[in-house]
């Protein structure tokens, strides 16, 4: 488990912002709020996903608690868990930092409109993006992407659903 002293510590490392009183960031994350549950692919393995997107520390800040579980054989096994805290940095733009079981800590800046959020996460070791779109029948379909050398490369597809 992340230890709450290196969250804390990482989230001094944001920069300032300018008042509002609670973390915004548009339409889309209003609609992200709750509990999700999704399947998909994940480096190409049928997979389980779970995130919940709930507002965090004196609602200043959005947290997003992830996890994938990759199914083989007719069980699923956890593959990574996650912790993101994003908070605004201008208009429609949010910044944080996103914590995992690997071991990692990227840095997160994203774009939010009315019904997608594109999240641009990067460390000195990897470079990514992750599309969050909001459908017209309240699922999410999320996308990941990896930076290559020639492009972006997809490694994980989900639909979710609202618990």
């Amino acid at each position: 488990m992340i230890k709450e002293t290196a969250i804390a510590a990482a989230l001094l490392l944001l920069p300032a912002q300018v008042d509002p009183p609670a973390a915004t960031g548009g339409e889309v994350i209003e609609r992200l709020l709750g509990q999700w549950q999704g399947e998909g692919e994940l480096f190409g393995q049928p997979a389980r996903f779970s995130m919940r997107w709930e507002r965090a520390l004196d609602s200043k800040f959005v947290r997003l608690s992830f996890e994938n579980r990759i199914v083989a054989n007719g069980r699923a096994r956890t593959v990574l868990e996650a912790v993101a805290y994003y908070r605004p940095a201008g208009a429609g733009a949010l910044a944080g930092h996103w914590f995992d079981t690997r071991g990692q800590i990227l840095d997160l800046e994203a774009e939010a409109s009315d019904s997608t959020l594109v999240t641009r996460w990067s460390n000195d070791t990897e470079a990514g993006r992750t599309t969050y779109r909001v459908n017209q029948d309240g699922t999410v379909t999320v996308l990941d992407e990896v930076r290559a050398e020639d492009g972006w490369r997809p490694f994980g597809r989900a639909s979710y659903r609202r618990n």
